[in-house]
């Protein structure tokens, strides 16, 4: 006598094993564990924002709730032209890669973990009082300056465990 396996919302782990174990023990009434659904592939899932302009235009700015700073006023920095800061642009790719992934990979907690571990971090860095945006404001874009770069002694590089030697 077999009974139906229960589909994935209804598995029981305790009745699973139990059947598992009759199995093993050869007992032919055991039932087989219903089979795991095959995990959602989250690169085979199509975005549902397709450019990174899109998320931040069509999601980003309508669900991050900040007092942003204007003048004298305290706030969170944000730039208008966020694309136009490196920095910034890396790191909303990287933010709207995550969403897409965690939305798909993780549908129950995704988007908290999305929240805690990408957006709440890199919104910090961007508008920190030495973030990108620092010296811009809500209607106003400073354009950003490169960190001072100065070359690096030969010898110095050739120290490094991938050093050439050219």
């Amino acid at each position: 006598m077999t009974t139906p396996s229960p589909g994935p919302a209804a598995t029981d782990p305790v009745a699973d094993l139990s059947a598992l174990l009759g199995q093993l023990a050869g007992d032919p009434d055991a039932a087989p564990p219903a089979p795991e659904p095959p995990a959602p592939d989250p690169a085979a899932a199509e975005p549902v924002y397709r450019t990174v302009e899109a998320f931040i235009g069509d999601y980003l700015a309508h669900v991050v709730e900040r007092r942003l700073a204007s003048g004298p006023t305290s706030g969170v920095n944000w730039c208008p032209r966020w694309w136009a800061h490196p920095e910034a642009i890396s790191r909303l790719y990287a933010l709207w890669r995550a969403w897409e992934t965690l939305r798909v990979s993780d549908p129950q907690t995704g988007m908290s973990i999305w929240w805690r571990d990408h957006l709440d971090p890199h919104l910090a860095a961007l508008a920190a009082e030495y973030g990108p945006f620092s010296r811009c404001g809500p209607d106003k874009h400073t354009e950003p300056r490169p960190l001072p770069v100065e070359l690096a002694p030969p010898e110095v590089l050739a120290q490094l465990p991938d050093a050439t030697g050219a």
